[in-house]
């Protein structure tokens, strides 16, 4: 089962609506471009993305794309 991170992209942004997370520091509105793992506990792995969502309210989720 895979895995992905995504959130609602920041006011300012040129994209607009739901960005999934690229790798790196690189988010996309592109779906097929997204990063995928193979758990949660992977995806949670990503300590950049998680201390963004408790240190600047991001709105961040690990999403199972079988469910």
């Amino acid at each position: 089962m895979a895995w992905h991170i995504k959130k609602t992209s920041l006011l300012g942004s040129t994209a607009v609506g739901t960005v999934y997370f690229k790798g790196g520091n690189s988010w996309t509105e592109n779906y097929d471009n997204r990063k995928t793992y193979t758990s949660q506990a992977k995806a949670k792995e990503e300590d950049f993305i998680w201390k963004k969502k408790t240190n600047n309210g991001w709105d961040v989720v690990a999403v199972n794309e079988s469910a």
